[in-house]
């Protein structure tokens, strides 16, 4: 992989590139990856969308929990883009596992470089990636080009809960809730629903960072001299969870692309 791509990968898991070569073991008890795939489920599945006409993208992929369950819950076409080959593999095996393999197409690819190209999927999924693609602004204008005419965007990210900015890497585009609502409409899409994932995504972390913490101190007593590195990113794990409990309101988006 380039080192863009490297460092893009180590943006949306926010660690540093150093650390990418043991993430597939510290993160190996995790399927979803943080996302809120139960109200992902509950949001596509209130659209009624066709099975056989439905395609749907979900960018970041990663172990392709949301895209194995979105084609076994609903049948859909699934293309799922992520840049870590380990990740990929995984998803593969469940789709075969879950028997949708013929339904899920897993594409090893940055997805900054996947979107410079106009796409004409039936829904977009961008979840738990943050500011990868930028401000809100930016990320749904990015996104918007995925998606055809009256197709649907999901987000799962968040706001702040008070004007207080956040100081901290890769929470820079997040702002007050009028503010990004704002930015998500900027193009004239209109937002169908916002569900407050707050305490999932408490849940979830909390649950995720005992889980690596464990993983982490396995993987000391093979690699005692990667102590301190694989120390400091389970340390950045907890500090996450303290930095959304205190700043940040979970929301899952669903948008419906204009039709101009």
């Amino acid at each position: 992989m380039s080192e863009k791509t490297n460092q893009s990968i180590a943006d949306s898991l926010e660690t540093n590139t150093q650390m990418l070569k043991y993430i597939p073991y510290l993160i190996q008890d995790l399927w979803a990856l943080g996302c809120s795939l139960d109200q992902i489920i509950s949001v596509v599945r209130s659209l009624n969308l066709p099975a056989q006409t439905t395609s749907a993208l979900d960018l970041g992929c990663g172990k392709g929990a949301v895209s194995v369950n979105l084609a076994k819950e609903f049948g859909f076409h699934m293309t799922g883009i992520d840049a870590m080959e380990q990740f990929l593999e995984y998803a593969n095996e469940k789709a075969i596992e879950y028997n949708v393999s013929h339904l899920c197409n897993f594409l090893k690819a940055d997805i900054n470089d996947f979107i410079k190209s106009s796409n004409n999927f039936s829904i977009i999924i961008f979840a738990s990636l943050g500011g990868l693609l930028g401000t809100y602004k930016e990320t749904i204008g990015k996104l918007r080009t995925q998606v055809k005419s009256g197709g649907y965007i999901i987000i799962d990210d968040g706001y702040l809960k008070t004007e207080a900015k956040i100081t901290r890497k890769g929470y820079e585009h997040y702002k007050t809730h009028d503010e990004v609502i704002k930015e998500l409409t900027t193009f004239g899409d209109e937002l169908i629903t916002e569900i407050d994932t707050t305490q999932n995504i408490f849940a979830i972390n909390n649950e995720y960072s005992m889980l690596i913490k464990k993983r982490g101190e396995e993987l000391i007593k093979e690699k005692p001299e990667i102590t301190d590195l694989i120390r400091t990113y389970v340390e950045n794990q907890f500090e996450e969870c303290e930095v959304i409990e205190n700043y940040i309101e979970g929301a899952l988006w669903l948008i419906r692309k204009n039709k101009n």
